[in-house]
């Protein structure tokens, strides 16, 4: 039998099941080593959320960069320190990739993100002939694609990548449009464990889940339940999340008066969301740029309808099975009409949501990547699975 071994550089890996870290790295992780793919992951350290590192394994290989505090993203670039970090995490992450490629039989690489991975992986590519593949995950795209240094080296991973996918179709096109390659829509997935004792009666309330963050919606949001509420003062909403604009929107929440109806509940464990979630009428996703959140495939897993922006694959997946309603990105008013027709029609959306789950599942992601791998190694035995791509 043909054992398959792959590389996953990624620029993040949830330490445990309450770390909100991109869960799905883990979901595809847990899926390939399941379907017999050996699989191991590099990724940057950051602090594990209240130390529990229940997903940290023998598999998973770690680089230090920083103190595990921020995210690359989150530091300053006019800090002169930021700059010897963003060499340390280059370095100690080719370090510990390269590590793993002289002493195991790796078949591929596949890059979550197109930077920083996907350019370590161009690196280790150009220097041991390991194919690789990038998986464009919507922020390496959107926003670093468009930058001086980062837009070149962005072209030319695309442009060395053996295969490339993408979480969205619009995030698809985006990517071809810059590699004049063709990429495919693999979906980024997080599978709910909902276990047991936490379904409670569902109340008047609409939830958001995320980064507190302007470019999340969060004020868009808060700015339309204002509206919204004038005429419905029986209803709540709650955010659950934390980030930059935590202490901002708090503050307004306080200057609106609206205390008493809009609820701050910061970061939560996995139990604790998924009980709120339970207690929801429909999910708020207000986003500013995305192409097809994570929180999407939760909100369809719980049952529980949508009200979106229409940024990324959104409206279209909204539209395909009829689980809610979209509205032009920015636009408030627009928003708090959503917001009445949902007061109304929920219901009505609730059945299609599992429906869903039928484009959107990480066994599709898992599948696709492995035969990916057939084409380069060829299939082991007793396993076939046709490269189908979407």
């Amino acid at each position: 039998m043909v054992r398959k071994r792959l590389l996953i550089i990624t620029n993040r890996y949830p330490s445990g099941p309450n770390d909100f870290a991109s869960p799905f790295v883990h979901d595809l992780h847990s899926e390939l080593k399941q379907k017999g793919v050996v699989v191991d992951i590099v990724s940057p350290y950051y602090e594990p959320f209240r130390n529990d590192t229940r997903y940290i394994d023998e598999s998973v290989h770690l680089f230090k960069w920083s103190d595990g505090k921020k995210v690359l993203s989150q530091l300053p670039l006019h800090n002169p320190g930021t700059c010897l970090k963003i060499f340390n995490y280059f370095r100690n992450g080719y370090k510990k990739a390269e590590e793993l490629i002289k002493t195991q039989d790796i078949a591929a690489i596949l890059a979550l993100w197109t930077l920083p991975s996907g350019y370590i992986a161009y690196r280790l590519s150009q220097r041991y002939e390991v194919p690789y593949a990038v998986w464009a995950l919507g922020s390496d795209i959107n926003s670093w694609a468009h930058l001086p240094v980062a837009g070149n080296l962005t072209m030319k991973v695309l442009h060395d990548a053996r295969i490339l996918f993408a979480d969205g179709y619009e995030l698809a096109m985006k990517v071809q449009r810059l590699s004049d390659r063709e990429c495919h829509f693999l979906p980024s997935f997080h599978r709910l464990d909902y276990g047991r004792g936490i379904f409670g009666e569902e109340q008047n309330v609409f939830l958001f889940v995320g980064r507190m963050e302007k470019e999340k919606g969060i004020f868009d949001l808060l700015e339309a339940f204002r509206i919204f509420s004038q005429n419905h003062k029986d209803w709540q909403l709650n955010y659950i999340g934390a980030g930059r604009a935590e202490k901002l929107l708090q503050e307004k929440i306080n200057k609106y008066g609206l205390e008493n109806s809009v609820k701050c509940f910061g970061y939560l464990e996995r139990k604790a969301l998924n009980h709120l979630t339970s207690l929801s009428a429909a999910i708020m996703i207000p986003s500013h740029s995305d192409s097809l959140p994570l929180t999407f495939g939760e909100a369809m897993q719980s049952g529980k309808p949508v009200i979106t922006s229409d940024v990324g694959d959104l409206p279209f997946f909204v539209d395909k099975y009829r689980v809610g309603y979209h509205y032009p990105v920015h636009d408030i008013k627009a928003l708090a009409g959503k917001m009445e027709l949902m007061t109304g029609s929920r219901d009505n959306f609730t059945i299609n949501c599992r429906k869903v789950l039928a484009d959107l599942n990480i066994e599709i992601s898992a599948n696709t990547i492995m035969a990916w791998l057939e084409t380069l190694i060829g299939p082991s035995v007793g396993s076939r699975h046709e490269y189908a791509a979407n």
